[in-house]
């Protein structure tokens, strides 16, 4: 999307007249927000929270600040990676200088991860060597079971906590605010691509006296095919499929099931469909399945049982992952086309497809009734 100079005046002059309305009606009543956590990370008068999706705790001052960072309320991806890269690459896995598959050999992060468990490892080492001084990532509740929260990591002992997946939003951009009261320079954020663009957002679309774009300093991308309402743990698995919630020990998704796993070892498969009345509608409209615009973006898709794919972007990607593995801390694997990369490539071009599709059914839904049925 190209945005012109006007259009940012717009929608400056927007979010100063309306305030945290102007988000409500651009982005959030449109099932556009993407809950990145950007609009809380941003708010000067701390009155904006980001749970599944954003809403207001106090007085909005109407600073506009929430609009302008949102990355669905404007962004280029394009012109976003030819800053990044140089170009923009035809290739459905983005611009990549290197990949490979790991698999860590810290079996206290192999007893949490979700897979390779490189993440974890990853943020270990960068906190470990001073290569980062704070992490965002996604971490868990401690009153609602499996119920996801930003969380700011300092310290590698608090990083097993954040460790595997969960699959409802975590609005992880808004801990960026508390890594700027504690004056943290270096910064990891970990995200899925949506939360990528929002750090890109950041970056690339600086607002005013926001000060948070210079303290990134490393972006991870986790591979996403959608991401689902928090009902689908509380309804779909407890009610339905009567698994409590204190008896789970991870969840997973592996070609057409929902995945989750018992504390005494067992699995049950849900079909994916049934999951898929829990996706969220934001996520109906995203392109991206890797992460196109992250230094690192990983996911198991496309390596053996209990890898992780790493896609290595940037020279500081690739720099920090040889590092790594100069010290020995992964078994590696070559990773394959065959039943390998080219699932990752199915993947982007579906994900794109059916969110070309979902954007010209919102379109034909506002036209006026003669013009429904054109063909675009």
């Amino acid at each position: 999307m190209v945005v012109a100079e006007q259009e940012l005046l717009e929608y400056l002059w927007l979010g100063r007249e309306e305030g945290f309305t102007g988000l409500e009606h651009e982005v959030i009543f449109r099932d556009l927000c993407c809950g990145c956590g950007n609009c809380e990370a941003v708010c000067p008068e701390d009155v904006i929270r980001v749970d599944e999706f954003p809403r207001l705790i106090g007085e909005c001052t109407e600073c506009g600040y929430c609009l302008m960072q949102c990355p669905r309320s404007f962004f280029n991806a394009d012109k976003i990676e030819e800053e990044l890269f140089g170009e923009v690459v035809e290739d459905e896995l983005g611009f990549v200088l290197k990949r490979i598959g790991v698999k860590t050999r810290d079996e206290g992060i192999v007893k949490v991860a979700q897979d390779g468990g490189f993440v974890t490892a990853l943020l270990k080492y960068a906190l470990e060597k001073g290569i980062i001084d704070g992490a965002i990532v996604g971490g868990v509740k401690e009153d609602v079971l499996w119920y996801p929260e930003a969380r700011l990591v300092t310290s590698p002992e608090e990083l097993p906590a954040t460790a595997g997946t969960r699959y409802s939003n975590s609005p992880n951009l808004a801990a960026l605010k508390e890594a700027k009261k504690a004056n943290l320079e270096r910064l990891a954020v970990v995200g899925v691509p949506c939360q990528i663009e929002a750090a890109r957002k950041l970056q690339f679309y600086p607002v005013e006296d926001v000060d948070l774009s210079r303290r990134i300093k490393l972006t991870i991308s986790i591979f996403c095919s959608s991401n689902f309402l928090y009902e689908i743990m509380t309804e779909l698995v407890q009610r339905n499929y009567g698994i409590s919630l204190e008896n789970v020990a991870k969840v997973d998704i592996k070609g057409k099931h929902f995945l989750v796993f018992t504390r005494e070892g067992k699995k049950v498969e849900i079909p994916l469909k049934e999951a898929y009345r829990y996706k969220r509608e934001p996520c109906k409209v995203c392109t991206d399945f890797t992460g196109r615009l992250a230094d690192f973006a990983v996911g198991s898709v496309g390596s053996p049982p209990g890898y992780t794919t790493v896609l290595a972007r940037t020279e500081a990607a690739v720099e920090l992952l040889d590092e790594m593995l100069a010290e020995g801390l992964f078994e590696t694997v070559e990773l394959k086309e065959e039943k390998g990369l080219e699932i990752a490539r199915k993947l982007q071009l579906r994900k794109e497809k059916n969110a070309k599709k979902e954007i010209r059914r919102r379109i034909r839904q506002i036209l006026p009734p003669p013009y429904r049925n054109m063909k675009f």
